[in-house]
């Protein structure tokens, strides 16, 4: 095998120079290439709310099998999704069987009335039982009994009048009426024969009955909790859990100024209503009343739904519990619960996080995405979208998500904007681009009070933002501010001033407490950037002061690093920048500039300022290159970009914006370790060198530093 001889280059250490200014086609989603696709198809396929969901999927498909039937989930959610309907849906998916539901139906103990006993029936046998339980006992009482559905809910003194006369145990015909009831049973224990239980309940029952008992009652079964043979495994969702919803109540009555109870006083509880199914429940609830979540969490170790409301006159059997519980919450309320209880680990050992974003990796995708938000607006009893009126969503998704090959899955949020849209339509077919565009410009306008009030400050000039010529150490920076319902875009002016000095640069901000730590680490990296650049042999013979102008509230975050760093570089070369080009980014100590948040918001930001004045083609940003995914920006920014009024410049590296903002080369180190005195790092060596050295200069040394300072 013939093989290349090995050769060995230098490595070429210089930071690429070529800054790539960003075409139309580049700043947004391609929603054209969509709507071709979507124009192409005879029917679109309607997709549900589990698309992308695949995490979700997994947990429930687990969640139904029964070698995991004793194991409960905990999803982890956002509150601008359907999680609701994205249970119903994975549920129905995912089918339970119903093995485990049950009828539940409380009878009296003749024994000890006190304790009501509860009886387990296969689904839709409760009634049944009921039925052919009252009929035996009327076909061997002298008076008629009310039947279980029909019976008044006498007590106590009324109940004695309504019930089984009493038989003595002395009468001489005792043994004659006592064996009437257990002769007469034997029917009864045949239908039920398969339930020990009920068999054991009815058995006692006929020889306390020939014994003479009397039922405290007219009506001996209370059908607690009933099911139809063709019902689904139950589903319960409880949105604001309590004791008594959960566990059921006691009711009370009071007769002749007694208090009285009675099997057929008993309430179900959501858990009772969900036995051998599921329910759902909200972990935030839990969380503010921890007292609730131990009780819950008792049955669920117990294998129990015991009567917290059991008092003197009445203390029910417990019933045996068997179901799934789905606890709804988000990440937050996970740690919280892992702090407060670590219980929740062996209760909880499905864990699902809900997506809300999906990528697109192909056309397929598009076309899924497309049928999710035509089901959202069917969901929602709108007529269909148009395949302009999808486009223009998949828009406003991938903005949400910022970037352009994923899209949200926020569909609370899209069925609200289908539904407002649909108050735009008069006798179209369809939901149009138009309506769906006309129901976002509202959206918008609803709640951007702030922004209009901080962007008629600077067309006012109150605020002041430069967009036009040059000026030495000012820039404009981009920054993000969020409100309670908005986050908006908005300008920062950047100043930097230079004194002789040590090489600090201080941050007026983070002195006045009015910036955060993030904050701070970016000033720490690029003051660590000058240093490495300028101070290897002798200290910077400069220090500088940084100061974000007209800012009165706190900030955070380090994506004005880089317009920081090419602040203070004008300042200590004395070199104007160009006040039309605004910078977002943040920096490592080599100088590669970072990805950073809200690039959306902040250019349309910087572009509505601009427009304030006539667009020239002088105004510009700089933005980080691994940004250029995230970018999905207005109409109206990228026509903008189409004309040559303004453009966007993805960079790799500080150098880059340097030759954007100066006009000039950043400068590259040469063999002797010194830069090229043209460019910006060798104007500021050759300005150092100066103040280490004066005597280099015919200057008086006076005169130097004026000069330099002016």
């Amino acid at each position: 095998m013939n093989t290349a001889p090995l050769t060995t280059e230098p490595l070429n250490t210089a930071p690429i120079t070529t800054a790539l200014q960003l075409d139309p086609a580049q700043l947004g989603f391609d929603s054209a290439r969509a709507q071709e696709l979507l124009a192409s198809l005879n029917s679109l396929d309607s997709q549900g709310l589990a698309t992308g969901q695949h995490r979700a999927k997994n947990a429930f498909e687990l969640f139904s099998k029964p070698q995991c039937q004793s194991q409960n989930l905990f999803l982890l959610s956002y509150p601008t999704i359907d999680t609701k309907g994205l249970i119903k849906e994975l549920i129905t998916t995912y089918p339970h069987s119903d093995n485990f539901v049950f009828d539940l139906v409380y009878v009296e103990d003749l024994k000890n009335p006190r304790r009501p006993i509860c009886l387990q029936l296969p689904k839709g046998q409760g009634i049944k039982f009921s039925r052919l339980v009252s009929s035996w006992l009327k076909r061997n009482h002298s008076a008629p009994v009310p039947t279980a559905d029909n019976a008044p809910s006498s007590t106590g003194a009324e109940a004695e009048k309504t019930a089984t006369p009493t038989v003595l145990a002395n009468s001489d015909n005792n043994d004659d009426v006592a064996g009437r009831y257990t002769a007469s049973i034997a029917h009864l224990l045949k239908v039920f024969k398969r339930l020990p239980k009920v068999l054991s309940y009815l058995s006692d029952l006929a020889k306390q009955l020939d014994r003479g008992a009397i039922l405290s009652h007219p009506v001996l079964v209370n059908n607690f909790v009933s099911h139809n043979d063709n019902q689904p495994v139950p589903i319960v969702y409880c949105d604001n859990p309590d004791s008594i919803k959960l566990f059921g109540d006691i009711a009370m009555v009071t007769e002749q100024g007694s208090t009285v109870a009675n099997h057929h006083l008993l309430q179900p509880g959501l858990l009772h209503r969900a036995n051998g199914g599921i329910i759902v429940l909200p972990a935030e609830r839990l969380l503010e009343a921890p007292e609730l979540w131990f009780e819950l969490k008792s049955a669920l170790f117990d294998q129990q739904i015991k009567w917290i409301s059991a008092n003197a006159w009445l203390d029910p059997e417990a019933v045996d519990l068997n179901l799934q519980i789905v606890l709804v919450g988000d990440s937050l309320s996970y740690k919280l619960f892992l702090e407060m209880d670590p219980d929740i680990m062996q209760l909880f050992p499905l864990i699902a996080e809900i997506n809300h974003q999906i990528a697109i990796k192909q056309d397929q995708d598009i076309l899924s995405y497309a049928g999710y938000l035509q089901n959202l607006s069917r969901r929602s009893g709108c007529i269909d979208l148009s395949v302009s009126a999808i486009g223009r969503l998949m828009e406003l998704s991938s903005t949400m998500v910022e970037h352009q090959h994923k899209f949200s899955l926020d569909s609370t949020i899209f069925t609200q904007l289908i539904q407002q849209a649909q108050t735009h339509i008069t006798d179209e077919t369809h939901t149009t681009r138009q309506h769906i565009e006309t129901a976002i410009n509202d959206y918008n306008s609803r709640k951007d009070r702030i922004a209009a009030y901080s962007f008629d400050a600077i067309a006012q000039q109150q605020l002041i933002i430069e967009t036009q010529g040059t000026k030495i150490g000012q820039i404009n920076g981009l920054s993000v501010l969020e409100t309670d319902l908005d986050a908006f875009g908005e300008p920062s002016r950047i100043t930097a001033a230079v004194y002789v000095g040590d090489g600090v640069v201080d941050d007026v901000e983070r002195k006045v407490d009015l910036a955060g730590n993030i904050h701070a680490k970016g000033v720490a990296i690029l003051t660590s950037y000058l240093h490495q650049k300028f101070a290897l042999e002798e200290e910077i013979p400069l220090s500088a002061n940084l100061v974000f102008e007209q800012s009165y509230q706190g900030i955070d975050g380090d994506s004005a690093a880089m317009a920081s760093l090419i602040c203070l570089l004008s300042a200590f070369a004395k070199k104007p920048l160009r006040q039309g080009i605004a910078l977002t980014g943040a920096i490592d100590q080599f100088g590669n500039v970072l990805a950073v948040g809200g690039i959306n918001e902040k250019i349309e930001g910087y572009f509505k300022t601009c427009s304030l004045n006539p667009l020239d083609g002088n105004q510009g940003v700089i933005i980080p290159a691994s940004n250029t995914l995230n970018l999905n920006l207005s109409q109206d920014v990228v026509e903008a970009v189409r004309a040559g009024k303004f453009t966007i410049n993805a960079i790799a590296h500080v150098d880059q914006a340097i030759e954007i903002c100066f006009g000039l080369q950043a400068g590259i180190l040469n063999k002797d370790n010194t830069y090229d005195p043209e460019s910006l790092y060798g104007l500021i060596e050759q300005r150092i060198e100066q103040i280490h050295n004066p005597d280099l200069s015919d200057e008086s040394w006076l005169d130097k530093f004026k000069n330099w300072l002016c």
